[in-house]
Parts: structure tokens; sequence; C-alpha cells
């Protein structure tokens, strides 16, 4: 058996937490003499994930979120979703698990889950409905296996924030934020633009994304397959990539490089657009880098048709490109006046 732990008795049996400077190292506590310890890492919710498939014997005591989460986490149907999709349940259980962490489910009550909502829409409003939703999939979840009965995010109704469907970028907007661009983020606004792909595809493409003169992947969300014909301004925009990267003494794969020419992060380009779209003033308030997805499939169907925005887009249906591309309203003729 472990040790009794005599401080961060919030953690799960045992687990065990060691502060080496600005960190804080996660251990798995086998016990024996002399006592032997396996290193977690220093990411909570991976430690938890670990922890979970190295306990195997079932909570003598009550089930706590900490524990139910390590066995979320270290199912068949987390690693079912795809990794977007990890990604962002591993940051929303993060936030969870510092609130609710030692909890036992079966007394958490709804009241203390409006407290947890209310607390987070100080922050962020569309982050505090993330996270309720990702906490009421937790609590099915564990009543599918019986670890609980009942559901208290079920009846806590949250008003729905108004989404981006009819959010049209225009191109003053768009001149506006590009204008305060450095040479890394107007590169990663062009390619967006350009390819009307989601942010987490458009980091992703490097040059072995290019072939038999196409930009060919498959998206990150959906996993279909997409093959763009580089040409014209995209052309334009490979060659100026390549150029810019040319410059540095080691080169990167990827097609977007930061200033340096270290391959783009997404916090990268989240804190070059912010910086951005501040210094652009009130104009691009509520601009955000996703728009541009949405712009590209508006623009395309004026240019060309509906059918190349969903082509370009990887939509399955005709009907979703033009749900996608609403923001801006079809262009049209005016009514002849009906002679005699």
């Amino acid at each position: 058996m472990g040790r009794i732990p005599t401080v961060n008795k919030n953690l799960p049996e045992r687990m065990r937490a060691r502060v080496r400077g600005s960190k804080t190292y996660y251990f798995y506590d086998q016990g024996g003499k002399p006592r032997k310890e396996v290193s977690l890492g220093t990411d909570y919710v991976l430690a938890v994930q670990q922890w979970a498939g190295i306990h195997e014997a079932e909570p003598t005591e009550q089930i706590t979120v900490n524990w139910a989460v390590g066995k979320y986490l270290a199912s068949p149907q987390f690693d079912a979703v795809s990794l977007g999709t990890q990604a962002d349940y591993k940051f929303a259980l993060d936030k969870i698990l510092a609130k609710f962490g030692d909890a036992p489910m079966a007394e958490v009550r709804p009241s203390h889950i409006t407290l947890y909502i209310d607390q987070r829409s100080a922050e962020s409003k569309h982050r505090a409905i993330r996270e309720k939703a990702v906490l009421s999939m937790l609590f099915s979840w564990c009543m599918a296996r019986d670890y609980v009965t009942v559901n208290p995010v079920a009846s806590i109704k949250t008003k729905r924030l108004p989404g981006r469907k009819n959010v049209y970028i225009e191109d003053e907007v768009l001149d506006a934020v590009y204008k305060h661009a450095s040479p890394a983020l107007k590169d990663a606004m062009d390619l967006a633009f350009y390819l009307g792909q989601r942010p987490a595809d458009v980091l992703k493409l490097s040059e072995t994304n290019i072939k038999n003169g196409c930009v060919t992947f498959n998206q990150n969300k959906t996993d279909k397959p997409i093959r763009i014909e580089v040409g014209g301004d995209l052309d334009k925009l490979i060659k100026r990539m390549d150029e810019r990267k040319r410059k540095y003494g080691v080169r990167a794969l990827q097609l977007l490089v930061d200033e340096k020419g270290r391959p783009l992060t997404k916090s990268m380009l989240r804190s070059r657009f912010e910086k951005a779209r501040e210094a652009a003033g009130e104009i691009a308030e509520h601009f955000q880098f996703r728009d541009l997805r949405r712009k590209a499939a508006a623009d395309l169907r004026d240019q060309v048709n509906i059918f190349a925005s969903q082509s370009l887009l990887g939509h399955s249906n005709v009907e979703m490109t033009e749900h996608y591309a609403g923001g801006k309203a079809r262009r049209v003729t005016s009514i002849p006046r009906k002679n005699g």
C-alpha cells in the first residue's frame, strides 16, 4: 500500500505532486520498500489519464470528478473523437478539475454548476457554455456505466450565444487588420483566405502537401480529402513564402513560419492577429481569424458559384455551404419594369 498523503489530499489515490521550481510534477505511488514512483509528467489532465491506466482497481469510497475524468480520458470513447475535439475536451476538463476535482460526483448539485458557469462567464461566456456541455457529457458518460444516477447539468438552462453564420468580413475590415499585420500574419491570412480552410488545417500544411500542382491534405475535423489547384494568387503566395523562408539559416518544412523561420503555432498566430486587430481599431473589433473561411466561401460563391464554394470548403452538401456563406447575401438584379 502507498503512504497516506499529508498534502494535496484532493489528488486521486496514490497520485502524488512534487513542486520543483515553477513546475508541478505528478507521480504514481506504487508503494513498497523502498517506495517506487512512476512519473506522470507536468500536465495535470494527462497525468490523471495515465493514472487511470495504471490504477485499475475501482474506487473503494466515493467516485470523485478526478477519478471519473481519468477513466474517461483513458477510455475508447475519448480516443474515438478527433484530435481537435480531444484538445478542446482537455482544456475544458482542466478548468473543471480546478473547481470540482476532489468533489464526489454524487454530491455535485445544479447550484454548484450554476455558480461555476457564472464565474467562468465573467472571463468568457463562450467558454462557460462549452465547459458546461463538456461537464454534462462527462456525467452522461458516467451514468451509462452506473458511476452516478443523475446528471445535475441537465436541469440548467443557459441562453445560447449568437453564432457567426451572419458574419461577413468586408474588404475594408480585412484591409485594416492586414495593414498592421506582421509578415508571418500576412502569410497566414492570405493562405487561410485563398484555401478557405480552418485555422488548424492552415497551420499544419507543409511543403510535402504540395503535390502535382495542388495543395493536398485531409481536413482535421472531418478527415475529408482536399485538393486545391495551385495557381493565380495562391501560386504567388507560395512563392512569396518560399522566398521569405530562404532568408533563414534553418528551413522549416511547414508553410507558415514566424519572423525567425520557426514553424508558426496556434498561440503565435493568435497573438499576432490580436495585436493587429487591436491596432486596426474599432472597425475590426469583431473580426476573428476563422471568419476568413466564411469570407472565402461567400466571395467564391459570388465570383463563380455555390458549387465551387462547396468543393473548396469540403462540405458534404450544398445546403451546408449556403448556410455557411449566408453572412453575405446573394447578389441579384433588380426586377425590370413590365412593358405595357
